[in-house]
């Protein structure tokens, strides 16, 4: 008849269970009636653990049929045999037979290394006491999960059969981010971003199932004219001039485009929306009115499909419309009509007016043009006009 000494139990091989691999390395001693050490020599011994001190059904067990006993010591890798799949969340016994006799008693219960406590605890709980480390040692908060690969890539998964989900909880206050498999859902979340979001061609945020507007291009001739081009008329593509200057006003902080020869010249450029999905273009720009408009003169801005061939019948088969006119806002203009405010030591003017406009056009093209022109009949030294804060979105 034997008795069981079990020494100690050390080395969990893994981080939250134990595999046939890692194993789990036990020292014990059997010892006969008189309290002798057993004879050298080897022997079979069959291991099982319980979750019960006495009784109930072991959740795993394995034999080893020839374990090396010296001295009344033994030494073996449990799971060497049979994988060892138990979850190790809960306290467990180990029960142990020599030779098919009886289970030795009593069981021995397994205890904890410091570094199992982490897992296991004194309430099973995930830690019981101390900070949470995975892939660090030194977390800086006790409930700070940090995962941490220096050398490549740090990886957090949650997954489930039905959905994934990372639930938030403050006070009485909650919130959720949960993946289906098909799609992100954020729940009960106020959203504050510290940085920009940018996102990818094809992408679109929507409110109650709409498409918000989204801001493709903007235009404010901060490193040039930015592709445009000045000609002397729409239907024509003969070349003109133009100037680029900052009046550093509070209504054209940047720069602005002018014609500098007459003051009807037009101002174009052709917009590529390859690959942006849109059913409906909207721009917004500041128009400048320049020195002395007479009445009826305006300034406009238009949408053109095309511009080829530069022909009168292109106008008459609706390849340009106009979206926007408007007048002189000769009753705002506190510095007078027909005066010009130059800059001290600069010939740099400042506008009699300025109107921040916009107009919408049903387009689902991959390109456009955008014209800005004006009904003017004087040279640009006379009168003129000028475009500057351009944007371009699309819905």
């Amino acid at each position: 008849m034997h008795r069981l000494l079990l020494l100690f139990a050390v080395m969990f091989g893994g981080v939250c269970s134990v595999s046939a691999q890692a194993g789990l390395v036990i020292q014990g001693s059997v010892q006969n009636v008189s309290g002798a050490p057993v004879a050298n020599g080897t022997y079979s011994m069959t291991f099982r653990l319980y979750e019960t001190e006495t009784g109930g059904t072991p959740v795993w067990s394995e034999t080893q049929d020839a374990v090396q006993v010296t001295g009344g010591i033994y030494s073996v890798s449990l799971g060497s045999v049979t994988p060892l799949t138990a979850p190790f969340n809960v306290v467990y016994y180990l029960g142990v037979s020599v030779s098919g006799a009886d289970e030795l008693i009593p069981r021995a219960r397994l205890t904890s290394s410091p570094y199992a406590m982490s897992l296991l605890g004194e309430t099973n709980l995930f830690p019981s006491t101390g900070s949470v480390g995975a892939g660090t040692i030194t977390p800086d908060s006790r409930v700070q999960l940090q995962t941490e690969n220096t050398g490549g890539t740090g990886k957090l998964l949650v997954e489930g059969s039905n959905d994934a989900a990372i639930r938030f909880k403050k006070g009485s206050n909650s919130a959720s981010i949960t993946f289906d498999g098909d799609k992100i859902t954020i729940q009960d979340m106020n959203l504050t971003l510290s940085d920009d979001l940018n996102l990818p061609a094809g992408v679109e945020i929507k409110y109650n199932g709409l498409s918000a507007w989204r801001l493709i291009d903007r235009d404010d001739f901060g490193s040039g004219s930015e592709g445009w081009t000045c000609v002397d008329d729409w239907t024509n593509n003969t070349s003109r001039t133009f100037q680029r200057f900052t009046p550093n006003t509070p209504f054209s902080q940047g720069f602005i485009l002018r014609p500098d020869q007459n003051g009807n010249d037009v101002m174009k450029k052709k917009f590529d929306l390859t690959g942006i999905p849109h059913t409906r273009v909207r721009v917004v720009f500041t128009y400048h009115f320049f020195d002395t408009w007479d009445f009826p003169e305006s300034g406009w801005a238009g949408f053109a499909s095309q511009l080829n061939p530069y022909t009168a019948p292109a106008q008459s088969n609706g390849y340009f419309q106009t979206g926007w006119v408007g007048e002189h806002p000769a009753e705002f203009n506190f510095i007078g009509v027909g005066y010009v405010n130059f800059f001290p030591g600069t010939n740099q003017s400042i506008a009699d007016g300025n109107t921040r406009a916009e107009m919408i056009a049903q387009h689902t093209g991959n390109d456009f043009w955008l014209l800005f022109g004006s009904s003017l009949d004087e040279v640009a030294s006379n009168e003129s006009y000028g475009i500057s804060n351009i944007e371009i979105w699309v819905q």
